[in-house]
C-alpha cells in the first residue's frame, strides 16, 4: 500500500526518446528542469501521481541476478548518491531507447523525477518516478486583446491521461525495491509489454494482494473449466459459485483453505476436484500460493468490478444476477431446462411483480 498525500518533488529532468527500430534517437536535456513556477509544479505532480489508483506493488527482478537489472542498478545509485540523479536519468533514458525496438512503439517526452515523503506500508521513503508521454491532444487557445478575440490551434498533454509511468520506492532494496506502475497505452498488445517486461523487468510481490488475486483467478478458472464442463454445472450455477467465492473474501479478513472449501465448495466430490485443480493451476501458471493469508480488500474490490454476474446466451439475451440476490438465495428463482419441440435450452424466471 502506498500514499502520495505528502509527496514533495525534489527534482525533475525532461528528455525525449524515439523509436530505435526507426533510428529516431533521443534528446538529452542539458540540466534539471527548474521548478520555479508553483502552478506548473502542482500540475506536474497531478500528471505524474493521480493515475496510480491501483494500490498494487511490484518489484524489479532478473532471472539470474538482480544486479543485472539495469533499472535496479540506476535506482540504487540515485538512492545511495542523490547527487547522481541527473547522470542516472540519462542512463535510464538510454536503457529505455534500447528497449524501444518494436516498430509500433511511439516516441515522446520522457520524465525522470525524484520524490520525497512517499508513504509505503507505513514507511516514509524517497521515490524515483519515470514517465513517458506518447499521445498528444488538440486544443484551442482563446486570447483577448482589447476588444478582439483570437483563436489558435495547438497540441498538448492532457494531464489526466498519463500514458506510461512507474515509481520506484526506496524500500526492500535487497528484494528488488517496491514499485507501482501505470501503462494505459495498448494494454495487452505486443508492443505494450516492453514497458514492464523489457524496460523495467518487474514481477509480482508475493503479498496479500497477490495471494487474494491469485485465489480469485483460480476460482474463476475452476468455474469455467471444471465446474461447468466436467461437473456439468450450468452458467447460473457457475455465477452463483463465483458470487459465493467473492462473498467469502469480502466478509473475511483471513483466508483459510480448509474453511473456504467447507464454506464455498461444500460438496465432497467437488472439493476434491477443486484441490486437484488448484495444484495443477498453480503448476501451469507458475504461481506460489499459501493456504492461510490476510485478504486484500483492494484485490477483492478489483475482482468485484471485473465480475459481471452475467449469463450470456447465443440469442443475444443476457441475464444478470445481482450479487446480493445470490447471497440471499434468490438464484433459486431461476431454472434451466430443455424444450424438446424447439430443440433449445431455456431459463425459467420466477417473480411476484415487475419493478
Amino acid at each position: 500500500m502506498f500514499d502520495f498525500s505528502e509527496v514533495q518533488m525534489q527534482g525533475v529532468v525532461i528528455h525525449k526518446v524515439g523509436n530505435k527500430s526507426r533510428e529516431e534517437g533521443f534528446i538529452v536535456s542539458p540540466s534539471l528542469y527548474e521548478l520555479t513556477d508553483g502552478n506548473v509544479e502542482e500540475l506536474l505532480l497531478k500528471y505524474f501521481l493521480s493515475p496510480f489508483k491501483q494500490k498494487v506493488l511490484y518489484k524489479l527482478h532478473h532471472e539470474t541476478n538482480i544486479h543485472l537489472n539495469e533499472i535496479y542498478m540506476y535506482a540504487s545509485s540515485v538512492f545511495i548518491h542523490p547527487e547522481t540523479f541527473y547522470d542516472q536519468s540519462i542512463n535510464i533514458l538510454k536503457h529505455l531507447y534500447e528497449s524501444s525496438g518494436h516498430p509500433q512503439i511511439k516516441g515522446g517526452e520522457f520524465y525522470v523525477a525524484y520524490f520525497s515523503d512517499c508513504i509505503v506500508n507505513d514507511l516514509r521513503v524517497d521515490g524515483i518516478g519515470v514517465f513517458k508521454t506518447e499521445n498528444k491532444e488538440n486544443y484551442l487557445k482563446v486570447t483577448h486583446h482589447y476588444d478582439e478575440f483570437s483563436v489558435e490551434a495547438d497540441d498538448g498533454i492532457n494531464i489526466r491521461k498519463l500514458d506510461k509511468g512507474c515509481i520506484i520506492f526506496n524500500t526492500e532494496s535487497v528484494d528488488g525495491f517496491r514499485l507501482a506502475i501505470v501503462d494505459n497505452v495498448n494494454k495487452g498488445a505486443s508492443e505494450a509489454v516492453y514497458w514492464k517486461d523489457e524496460f523495467l523487468r518487474i514481477t509480482d510481490v508475493l503479498d496479500e494482494h497477490y495471494q487474494t488475486r491469485s485465489h480469485l483467478d483460480l476460482c474463476r478458472d475452476f468455474a469455467e473449466n471444471i465446474y461447468g464442463p466436467v461437473l456439468n454445472a450450468d452458467k447460473k450455477d457457475q455465477v452463483v459459485f463465483m458470487n459465493e467465492a467473492i462473498a467469502y473474501f469480502d466478509k473475511n479478513r483471513e483466508f483459510r483453505l480448509d474453511e473456504f472449501v467447507e464454506t464455498v465448495i461444500k460438496q465432497p466430490e467437488m472439493a476434491d476436484q477443486f484441490i486437484e485443480h488448484k495444484q495443477m493451476y498453480e503448476a501451469n501458471q507458475g504461481i506460489q500460493t499459501r493456504e492461510v493469508f490476510d485478504i486484500s480488500t483492494q484485490a477483492v474490490k478489483t475482482a468485484k468490478r471485473k465480475f459481471k454476474n452475467l449469463i450470456k446466451l447465443d440469442t443475444e439475451i443476457e441475464i444478470k444476477l445481482k450479487a446480493t440476490g445470490v447471497e440471499q438465495g434468490e438464484a433459486g428463482f431461476i431454472e434451466r431446462g430443455y424444450d424438446e419441440k424447439k430443440g433449445m435450452h431455456y431459463y425459467k424466471v420466477y417473480f411476484n411483480e415487475e419493478e
